[in-house]
């Protein structure tokens, strides 16, 4: 009995994928993660309006000493981002110098031009993939949903030119056709889709008229929109599915492999459990599977995803008409 999966075209010990976040930014970290049983890592995402800010901070600083000097803002630019990437690149190189399991680069972007060098880079570092987490919020009253669409296609597009890394989306669940739009790009050549990314929310102080950011990690709640998506998206792409947002149980893992995906990944739960979480939900994972005469995940896999499963017009439902629909 194994519980090996198929992750971005690799072979990997574990369903379990550690998730971009801070605890991924650590070399040692990265080595206690692999040593806990995860079957992959997703580096700490290396975000374009990181640099940005960065850039226009060193520009602030030194704009009285350069004044009347244009060249001089490109060169502050130039040599922040790059400063910038030179990090990244490096933890790349540790990570893959440490760690045996994939180690996948992961970029949060909202354009591709800018990630054409660093892409190549992270290729030459040796990165087994990169993972695209995109988001644009469907809140500009002139983009069409067909124009969010294209974007994120023409990315994709242009980052496949540019590097022969497999590549892994991550995408939310703001599209008008959610499974229509997931089983499109999976058609462009993507190897991994994943759902889905998490969102910087705001609340509001009411005294100092201030915003402040709130829910930084996910709640056990959440993961019963991921469990739909994954039962409803998984039979229709031509790609492997990770499913995240919401997991914080071991019993989770299972129920996501059930719906459909290939892997699963994990963060807030790390954080509230520590990475003895990975140990204890491959444990009850391989109990599970031994109790229920499952030899391999791919026996089970999709049992419970909408083609494969009679009740599934339950993850079609959206009214509460069983158990509301006759209280007064």
């Amino acid at each position: 009995m194994g519980i090996s999966t198929k992750f971005m075209g690799y072979n990997i010990k574990s369903p379990i994928v550690v998730g971009s976040c801070g605890l991924t930014s650590n070399i040692e970290t990265l080595k206690k993660i692999e040593q806990a049983g995860a079957g992959a890592v997703i580096l700490k995402s290396l975000f374009e309006e990181q640099i940005t800010q960065e850039m226009n901070v060193n520009v602030k600083v030194y704009s009285a000493s350069f004044s009347g000097y244009p060249e001089a803002y490109h060169y502050i630019e130039e040599h922040t981002k790059g400063e910038v990437i030179s990090k990244y690149i490096k933890l790349i190189k540790d990570a893959k110098s440490n760690l045996s399991i994939p180690v996948i680069a992961s970029v949060n972007c909202i354009t591709a031009s800018e990630w054409l060098p660093f892409v190549k880079m992270a290729e030459e570092a040796g990165a087994d993939g990169i993972e695209l987490n995109m988001f644009i919020l469907p809140s500009d009253i002139s983009l069409s949903h067909e124009d969010v669409e294209r974007f994120y296609e023409d990315i994709v597009h242009i980052i496949k030119r540019a590097t022969s890394l497999p590549i892994s989306l991550k995408i939310s669940y703001y599209f008008s056709s959610l499974t229509r739009f997931a089983q499109k790009i999976s058609w462009l050549g993507i190897s991994n889709l994943n759902i889905f990314n998490r969102f910087y929310q705001s609340d509001i102080n009411i005294d100092t008229f201030d915003t402040f950011p709130v829910n930084i990690k996910s709640s056990h709640d959440e993961l019963y929109n991921t469990i739909r998506w994954t039962a409803i998206i998984s039979p229709e792409i031509r790609c492997s599915l990770t499913a995240g947002n919401g997991v914080h149980k071991a019993d989770d893992i299972i129920k996501l492999l059930l719906a459909g995906a290939d892997t699963v990944q994990v963060v807030s739960a790390l954080y509230d459990e520590g990475l003895n979480f990975i140990v204890e939900a491959n444990n009850k994972l391989e109990s599970w599977m031994k109790e229920k005469n499952f030899t391999s995940i791919s026996q089970f896999r999709g049992k419970m995803a909408v083609k494969k499963n009679k009740d599934a017009s339950a993850f079609y439902r959206v009214q509460f008409m069983r158990y509301y629909s006759g209280i007064e």
